[in-house]
């Protein structure tokens, strides 16, 4: 089931294996079986990956600025600020991956 949609919750995937009042699967049992199936949850990739022109010009721009002292850095706005939250509540998609 994870493999034709990757963005399955658990709640779905045990509301499908569940045979009414016959048969439950816990949502947690859900959890333990995929992690231990060996796929872990990720954010979806969001942007295409490096082509081998953006890694020369990357590697380009970082001989250029080998150099650069403290001083020149300071000047510089870095905009890849990670993002923290105490609650799990951010609505962002998930999906499930294997393992590398």
């Amino acid at each position: 089931m994870l493999k034709r949609d990757r963005r399955t919750m658990h709640p779905q995937i045990s509301a499908y294996f569940s045979d009414g009042a016959s048969t439950s699967v816990s949502v947690r049992t859900v959890q333990r079986t995929v992690i231990n199936m060996g796929s872990q949850s990720r954010r979806p990739t969001r942007v295409p990956l490096l082509t081998a022109l953006h890694k020369a010009l990357l590697l380009s721009w970082a001989r250029q600025h080998y150099h650069w002292t403290v001083d020149d850095w300071k000047h510089v706005i870095w905009s890849d600020e990670s993002r923290f939250q105490l609650y799990r509540t951010d609505a962002r998609v998930r999906v499930w991956r294997q393992h590398h």
